[in-house]
């Protein structure tokens, strides 16, 4: 970012900072990089950011409370807990999925009873995918899984697409399954 484009996002702070900074060197110079960091952030048409788009709280260890607040934000989940760090997901269509909680980590599966997949197909799939892994069951049913390391930071809306991006892999893969 340039100092000219920090100047069309605050430009009264700015205008001061800019100021002060040619008149005082270096040390002027680095308190006006400060201020211009510390301005309120403004919208395209000037306004502050509305403060839940720009501001979502940022964690690192997953709550219960908060694995739930996750979950009731989507209008086609039915869930419930299995017990204390383990939910079962169902998606209006049908599609179970199981959500395993862990302190500073998520993690994803679906799994297909009785359907068979070689595991040569099963290669072709993680060879050819990313962000969901595949693999066989003690059973042999084919598994889809996906894990959410949370160390360094996420927001809520962080794990809502990381979810969403697993859902729409778990139906790429049940449609895998039945080429």
């Amino acid at each position: 970012m340039t100092l000219s484009s920090l100047f069309l996002i605050c430009p009264s702070a700015c205008a001061f900072s800019l100021a002060m900074a040619t008149r005082g060197g270096p040390a002027a110079l680095l308190l006006a990089g400060l201020l211009m960091l510390a301005a309120p952030a403004r919208a395209a048409g000037g306004d502050p950011a509305p403060q839940g788009e720009s501001q979502q709280e940022v964690f690192d260890t997953m709550t219960t409370t908060r694995v739930e607040r996750i979950l009731r934000s989507f209008s086609d989940v039915k869930w419930r807990e299995l017990d204390n760090n383990a939910y079962l997901i169902q998606l209006n269509d049908g599609l179970k999925m199981r959500l395993v909680k862990r302190d500073k980590s998520l993690m994803l599966a679906a799994a297909w009873g009785g359907q068979r997949l070689t595991l040569n197909r099963v290669n072709e799939w993680n060879r050819a995918k990313r962000f969901a892994k595949a693999y066989l069951d003690n059973e042999n049913d084919p598994v889809l899984e996906s894990d959410y390391e949370l160390t360094g930071g996420v927001t809520e809306q962080n794990v809502k697409e990381w979810m969403k991006t697993f859902v729409y892999f778990a139906k790429e893969f049940q449609k895998y399954l039945n080429e």
